[in-house]
């Protein structure tokens, strides 16, 4: 799987795609039904798969008192995307010219032009462009304009319960670990390094370990 960490790095002609956008935390099951559809739409048309993220989370950037918990590290994320069969992963950097790209400079300038996108496949609540102003709506009919068919996923349940990355996290934070490992389709991993702690462990008790916050 080839990994563009900007825009100009994917090159000349590297369409037809079909695309989907995501921020991907957890790569949970939801994720994975659009990620294999559009493997499967790719491979019959013999184009390429490619899934558009952003690195650091917008949430990070947007709302930086929220202090968002991500269920995966970016290296985690990029594996988790790999396993699922895709050609390439555009990451972009989610800085402030990002930010502020309208709905239909997003559609224009990476969809159609660089990605030079046929199919676009998002979830029911997808949004996207500055002040997350496009919606599937929108993206549909941009996607009329510029020559890419959008197809729109409804909301994922299991036993009643939406699969979505802020429902996990919810789950996590909770402790309901075992319901958050239905939603993801595999066992919740840490994966971090060690940090320095106060020491009360080895004081007090038995050694333990700090894991640093990804």
């Amino acid at each position: 799987m080839q990994v563009f960490h900007k825009l100009e790095d994917v090159p000349s002609g590297f369409g037809p795609t079909v695309v989907t956008v995501g921020n991907f935390d957890g790569v949970h099951r939801a994720h994975g039904h659009v990620l294999s559809d559009i493997v499967q739409r790719a491979r019959e048309q013999g184009v390429k798969a490619v899934a558009v993220t952003f690195e650091p989370h917008p949430g990070r950037i947007l709302r930086p008192d929220s202090g968002l918990k991500l269920i995966t590290p970016n290296p985690e994320k990029l594996r988790l995307l790999e396993a699922t069969g895709l050609d390439a992963v555009l990451q972009l950097p989610f800085a402030r010219d990002l930010s502020l790209m309208t709905p239909r400079q997003f559609a224009d300038e990476i969809l159609k032009k660089r990605l030079q996108a046929r199919e676009v496949h998002e979830g029911y609540n997808f949004h996207f462009g500055h002040k997350a102003a496009g919606n599937v709506e929108v993206l549909t009919e941009l996607g009329r304009e510029m020559g890419f068919r959008v197809e729109v996923y409804p909301e994922m349940q299991l036993r009643g319960e939406p699969v979505s990355s802020s429902r996990i996290r919810k789950l996590l934070d909770h402790g309901r670990v075992s319901r958050a490992r239905h939603l993801l389709g595999r066992p919740f991993t840490i994966l971090s390094t060690p940090g320095r702690g106060r020491g009360y462990g080895s004081k007090y008790t038995v050694p333990t370990i700090n894991l640093s916050r990804y």
